[in-house]
């Protein structure tokens, strides 16, 4: 395992994905075909244990669905990982419900993972984001084994309607529901030097994981936008590039495009879910140029901050507007992934992304930064816009869904 890890992720991941199909490949012939279903408790799956964006999103519903009034059970998912071949993770309880809160590769492990005695006797939802117009066909022959499958934004579900359409399973529509994360708790006071920054600047915050791909969340553009905004470095703003997972060849490449800038800070240390919203609370401004998000739960969590957003306009941050924020133009281009995750897809023209314009970010970052009135002056609505997605994970918005059926009264 130790050496796959060190094949580059272009490589990598169709490898991992192609050897998980070929075992489900051998073990779908004794898959359950028909819904024997029995009521049961509500077991919400994930990487709930990882500081990962997609663990995080998973405690989240988890959080949402006991507000709303229901009693979870959290089971974690990497432990399965250990269980491919023998097929001896165990799931808790019996029937109900199972929400395996992971995407289709992952899907694939909870399923192989898990006799199928565990889970055949379940309604089984999946919560999956996707970042291109066009999910791959893997996703598609996955779907088959869920009874609905949940996304984040109308543009996750979009691409998985493409996806059943161009692999003739357009019966699959009727199993794609919306719901936005959930954000339900307020955000931390805010720690400027907890975090290194001063309280004389504006500071801007850009996030960045490489396993979710460079090339897609676009750091390059985020400097891009700050070193034509600021020609020179100014005492009067400076920003961060918060990065996970971090590899030598982008830290080698980031460090060249930011050259000599003071005003311009590589932040690479591990933090907690907390210190995370703590160090979004505490900066005046969140930027992301990112050329496709599934969703955007940074930009929410900013939002919720009341902290300024701006970010590429368009994909699955839809619920970034001229209210709550100040989105940047941009053209679609055809997707070119040459080192991440979205290499391995087919050539097609219904894959593409965006590419943010550079001169209009840097026009608004410049008048952001010379204007505290003009940073907060969209507080308000940003702060409305977490609840506001929230009402799709209410008490009575949940309590009209099928999968209640299923669970123990």
């Amino acid at each position: 395992m130790s050496i796959v890890r060190h094949i580059p992720l272009k490589y990598r991941l169709p490898l991992i994905h192609g050897g998980l199909e070929a075992i489900a490949l051998t073990r779908m012939g004794r898959w359950p075909r028909n819904n024997v279903l029995t009521p049961g408790p509500l077991v919400v799956s994930g990487f709930l244990n990882e500081s990962l964006g997609v663990g995080r999103a998973a405690r989240l519903t988890a959080d949402a669905l006991e507000a709303a009034g229901y009693m979870p059970v959290r089971h974690d998912i990497r432990p399965a990982f250990r269980h491919i071949l023998d097929q001896k993770a165990v799931l808790p309880g019996q029937g109900g419900v199972w929400l395996i809160h992971a995407n289709a590769p992952e899907l694939v492990v909870a399923l192989i993972a898990h006799a199928p005695a565990q889970w055949r006797e379940r309604y089984r939802i999946g919560y999956w984001a996707w970042e291109t117009p066009l999910a791959p066909p893997f996703w598609v022959r996955m779907a088959k084994w869920l009874h609905e499958i949940w996304t984040p934004s109308p543009y996750v579900a979009d691409a998985l309607a493409a996806a059943f359409r161009a692999q003739g399973e357009a019966h699959l529509y009727d199993r794609l529901r919306v719901l936005p994360h959930p954000l339900l708790t307020p955000p931390p006071m805010p720690d400027r030097a907890r975090f290194g920054l001063s309280p004389d600047r504006c500071e801007v915050l850009s996030l960045f994981d490489v396993n979710s791909s460079p090339a897609r969340k676009n750091p390059w553009a985020s400097i891009d936008a700050w070193l034509a905004a600021f020609p020179e470095p100014s005492p009067q703003a400076a920003l961060t590039l918060k990065a996970s997972a971090l590899d030598t060849a982008t830290q080698a490449k980031l460090a060249e495009r930011i050259g000599n800038r003071p005003d311009i800070r590589l932040l690479t240390a591990h933090l907690s879910d907390a210190d995370m919203d703590r160090l979004t609370a505490s900066v005046d401004i969140f930027l992301s140029l990112h050329r496709a998000e599934g969703f955007g739960l940074g930009l929410l969590e900013a939002m919720n901050a009341g902290v300024a957003v701006v970010a590429t306009e368009g994909t699955g941050n839809d619920f970034l507007n001229d209210d709550n924020g100040y989105p940047v133009p941009a053209r679609l281009l055809p997707l070119h992934d040459p080192d991440g995750p979205y290499s391995a897809l087919p050539r097609d023209p219904a894959q593409v992304w965006a590419e943010p314009d550079i001169a209009v970010a840097a026009d608004i970052l410049r008048r952001l930064a010379h204007d505290p009135a003009l940073r907060i002056a969209k507080a308000a609505g940003a702060r409305a816009t977490p609840a506001r997605l929230n009402r799709a994970w209410s008490r009575e918005a949940l309590k009209a869904c099928d999968f209640n059926r299923w669970l123990d009264s």
